[in-house]
């Protein structure tokens, strides 16, 4: 059956409203209409058996027959802060970071970053990036939507990153630390901050900044590796260390 988000207050009393996008979705794309079976899932985590009693253009009412925790979110806090990176690379990993369980997505810029973004288009990149996001986690069957954050610099998302989370930094002139040494040393975080830089990687300057603020630079191995790549590698290698990816 279809999947659509709700916001937990929009279900009331075994009733539940769909409005904006989701609603869209639902009678332009679907086609569905009056009668027809759906699951709902909220950012509570859980799931809604429904069934659509009334449509208008503006909204949708919906019958609620169960409710339950789905249960298919990693136990996992994982964050992923990703350099700008050019064309539509950066929808590309927010899709598939969406998939891996990130719950919150920080794109910055660095020394590197390419593209440059005025406000105006700032904001229009974040929310077709939330719109991707929303797709994903619906297409994956989670419960929660990552959160896509305000784009800020480098120094700000180093700044801003909380002291209890385990702070990775994939760097590729780091040749010594590996991914296990750290999990060897760490393995019981539920918290982590993957970092990964735009095409032309990060400056020395920019990781000593990092090191400083408590971060561990890591490396994914010999090959140098698109930006795309290494942060669909690098949240794949956390989630299956850290998480639940098995």
């Amino acid at each position: 059956m279809a999947r659509f988000f709700v916001k937990r207050e929009a279900i009331q009393a075994g009733r539940a409203t769909i409005v904006g996008q989701e609603l869209e979705h639902l009678r332009r794309v679907l086609r569905l209409s009056v009668g027809d079976a759906v699951i709902l899932f909220d950012d509570s985590g859980f799931e809604h058996e429904a069934v659509i009693i009334h449509l208008q253009a503006d909204r949708g009412e919906l019958e609620v027959s169960r409710s339950y925790q789905a249960g298919r979110e990693s136990p996992l806090a994982l964050t992923l802060a990703l350099a700008l990176t050019k064309g539509e690379k950066m929808d590309f990993v927010i899709e598939k970071a969406s998939e891996l369980g990130v719950q919150r997505i920080q794109p910055f810029t660095s020394s590197f970053t390419v593209p440059k973004l005025d406000g105006k288009k700032i904001l229009s990149r974040t929310e077709r990036w939330q719109k991707i996001a929303l797709s994903a986690a619906k297409q994956s069957g989670r419960t929660q939507v990552p959160e896509i954050l305000p784009l800020c610099d480098f120094a700000q998302m180093v700044a801003g990153a909380g002291a209890e989370k385990l702070k990775l930094l994939f760097w590729e002139k780091e040749t010594a630390r590996t991914l296990r040494q750290v999990h060897a040393d760490s393995s019981s975080a539920n918290a982590i901050l993957v970092v990964v830089g735009a095409e032309g990687g990060l400056s020395d300057g920019e990781a000593q900044l990092a090191m400083e603020r408590g971060f561990y630079t890591v490396h994914l191995g010999k090959r140098i590796l698109r930006a795309e790549t290494a942060a669909v590698a690098a949240l794949a290698l956390v989630q299956y260390l850290w998480g639940d990816l098995s």
